[in-house]
C-alpha cells in the first residue's frame, strides 16, 4: 500500500514561503515479510525503512514483569552504525506512546534504517517508526512524527536537504505527539528535541511554531495513510 503527499505552503508568519514547505512524503505500509509492521517513507530524496516484531517472546534477562520491553535500533546508512542520541530519542517517544502495559512478558524489536540520505534523516526515521508501528496494529495512546528545521542565517528553512543542513547555522528536530485528552478533543506537543550549533532562544521558539505547523501536515499524512491500508485490507477481506 502507497500513500503520498503533495506539500502545501506554510501557514507560519514571517519566514520566505519558499523555506517553508515539506519536500513531497511517499509511504508504503507492509512491505517487508517476516515483520509485524514496516514501512517504507520517501521524505524528498530522503528514503527510511522502518520495520516492527512483536510484542513476542523475550528473552528471561530481558523480561519485564508489568510492562512491555521495547528495543530500539536506529543505523546510519549502510555502515550499519547504530548512534546513541537517535536510538534514545526513539526509544523515548515510542515508550511514552505505546501502551506497554497491555502486554507484560513481552518484547516489541523496532528497527530504522536510513536507505538513502539528504536531509532530515533523523525526522523521517522518527515518521516512518510512527508509521510501522500503526501497521502492526500495536495499541497506541498517540501518534507522533519528526520535522527538521535549519536556521540559515537570518532564515529558517523547513525539511531540509542535506546541503542545506551540512552549511547550516543551526539545526533543530522536533518530534511532536499528537494525543486526545481525556478522550476529547486532540493536542499536539513537542515531547522530544535535537539540537546542533549555537542559537538564541528566539531563534528556538520560531524554528518551533514553524516545526509545529509542519506537523499538522505530516499527522493528516499518517492518518490519510491509516486510511487507505484499512480500506484496502477490508477489500481484500470481502
Amino acid at each position: 500500500m502507497e500513500v503520498e503527499c503533495t506539500p502545501m505552503p506554510s501557514s507560519s508568519s514571517g519566514v520566505d514561503s519558499t523555506t517553508s514547505k515539506l519536500r513531497q512524503l511517499r509511504a508504503e505500509l507492509n512491505f517487508l515479510p517476516r515483520t509485524d509492521g514496516s514501512c517504507a517513507l520517501e521524505q524528498g530524496n530522503t528514503v527510511m525503512w522502518a520495520s516492527v516484531n512483536g510484542p513476542g517472546d523475550v528473552a528471561s534477562s530481558k523480561r519485564l514483569d508489568e510492562k512491555l520491553y521495547i528495543e530500539v535500533v536506529y543505523r546510519h546508512g549502510q555502515s550499519n552504525l547504530c548512534s546513541v542520541e537517535e536510538n534514545r530519542i526513539l526509544s523515548s517517544i515510542i515508550q511514552q506512546t505505546v501502551d506497554t502495559v497491555q502486554y507484560p512478558h513481552k518484547m516489541l524489536a523496532v528497527t530504522v534504517q536510513e536507505m538513502q540520505s539528504d536531509g532530515s534523516e533523523m525526522a523521517a526515521g522518527v515518521t516512518s517508526a510512527c508509521l510501522a508501528l500503526l501497521d502492526s496494529g500495536i495499541i497506541m495512546n498517540g501518534i507522533f512524527c519528526g520535522v527538521c528545521v535549519a536556521h540559515c542565517g537570518d532564515t529558517l528553512i523547513l525539511d531540509p536537504c542535506r546541503k542545506i543542513a551540512v552549511n547550516a547555522d543551526s539545526l533543530f528536530t522536533f518530534v511532536f505527539k499528537s494525543f486526545a485528552i481525556d478522550h476529547k478533543d486532540r493536542t499536539t506537543r513537542m515531547v522530544e528535541c535535537q539540537t546542533r550549533g549555537a542559537f538564541e532562544y528566539a531563534t528556538f521558539e520560531a524554528a518551533m511554531r514553524l516545526a509545529r505547523d509542519a506537523s499538522a501536515e505530516i499527522f493528516l499524512f499518517l492518518r490519510e495513510a491509516m486510511q487507505r491500508k484499512l480500506s484496502i485490507d477490508s477489500w481484500m477481506i470481502t
